[in-house]
């Protein structure tokens, strides 16, 4: 069985980048609220998201343990850099 990898590269970089704003937040946006952190969180997953669309990589298909894989790697990052 094999699915597109849109949805797993979505929330593998979902993932990465929730890991690296948790990790790194005060670092980049030290003075600001949590609404402004939200945005920012929103607006690299829309550029992130944007760019793997006109690569066109969302279009490949995988197999569907390694979407599963891809995905996990996401969750594993997040989960290790808090």
């Amino acid at each position: 069985m094999y699915l597109k990898l849109r949805i797993p590269l979505f929330l593998f970089f979902m993932g990465v980048l929730s890991g690296l704003q948790q990790k790194y937040s005060n670092f980049f946006l030290e003075n600001t609220s949590d609404f402004i952190r939200n945005i920012v969180f929103i607006g690299l997953i829309g550029i992130v998201f944007a760019i793997l669309e006109s690569a066109k990589i969302n279009e490949k298909k995988v197999h569907f343990t390694i979407g599963i894989g891809i995905i996990l790697l996401g969750f594993l990052f997040d989960y290790l850099t808090v």
